[in-house]
């Protein structure tokens, strides 16, 4: 973990990005409202992050992140990287890895032994420009290079003056998916905490209608453990979840899928760990 990102307002003109002597009484305020969440555990904050530091990581990130690559997909259109340009975003995600946010996040959710990644794989930035989307979905179950069970995310909208007609809503929705989902809107400052489990199905499955020139920015921080949670779960092979409204193709994998699945699941199954890293770190090779 790093040191606490400096507490005097920085070269840059603006302080750091989270008051850390607050983060104690936040989680035990927020602690039952995390558990309590519906469709299941998270917590929207709006009020934990300098929206000056926020304000300039967009405007630092917005012109590289436009020309990232896109990945493309049935069931994602997205660009990503694990690393920030901007000295604002990197406050923030460096802000994000102490020990005085890790403590928080143990308080808030219960989970002990929480184990940032300063490599930030598949976290960093997240771009979505016009028409980009991501089918609901959960997330990775391993670390791709040192094999960590996944266990919370921490995301970070960037987006100013955001007006609901752009879309770009992080839906999250239960198992059940009848009983409906959650949309919260990616406005700039605002912080979404989840746990990742068997559960926890979220994506962006709207595309995405801003202006061009603009796109729905996040910077994202994954925690892990060296055990699994009670929720741990395999993937399944060939199936993924969907939206009642979706079409129907949105519930099949893609074939590359299937087959690292298929390696991977095997892997898992027999308990043999070389081949159990191989596999995560296929795929880790495959989406980089």
């Amino acid at each position: 973990m790093v040191e606490p990102a400096h507490t005097e307002v920085s070269e840059a003109g603006y302080g750091p990005p989270i008051a850390f002597a607050e983060l104690p009484l936040l989680a035990g305020r927020y602690h039952e409202t995390y558990l309590r969440a519906r469709p299941w555990p998270h917590l929207v904050l709006d009020d934990l992050l300098d929206p000056e530091v926020v304000a300039a990581a967009e405007a630092q990130e917005l012109q590289r992140a436009l020309n990232l690559e896109i990945h493309r997909g049935n069931r994602i259109v997205k660009a990503e990287s694990p690393e920030v340009g901007g000295h604002a975003a990197n406050e923030i995600l460096d802000s994000l890895l102490t020990p005085e946010f890790v403590a928080f996040l143990e308080k808030l959710t219960g989970i002990g032994g929480l184990i940032p990644d300063p490599s930030h794989a598949w976290a960093g930035i997240h771009v979505s420009p016009p028409g980009a989307s991501q089918a609901l979905h959960r997330d990775f179950r391993f670390h791709p290079a040192n094999g960590l069970y996944h266990r919370v995310n921490v995301l970070v909208f960037l987006n100013s003056d955001w007006k609901t007609e752009y879309g770009g809503q992080l839906e999250l929705w239960p198992s059940n998916p009848t009983e409906g989902g959650k949309q919260i809107l990616p406005e700039a400052a605002r912080i979404v905490i989840f746990e990742t489990t068997s559960y926890s199905f979220h994506g962006v499955p709207e595309p995405i209608r801003c202006p061009p020139g603009r796109a729905r920015l996040s910077l994202a921080s994954y925690y892990y453990t060296d055990f699994p949670g009670p929720a741990d779960r395999r993937e399944t092979m060939f199936l993924t979840p969907k939206r009642p409204q979706d079409p129907w193709y949105m519930s099949i994998r893609p074939p590359k899928d299937c087959l690292s699945n298929l390696v991977y699941g095997t892997a898992d199954f027999l308990g043999h760990g070389g081949a159990e890293k191989w596999a995560r770190g296929r795929r880790f090779r495959a989406r980089n």
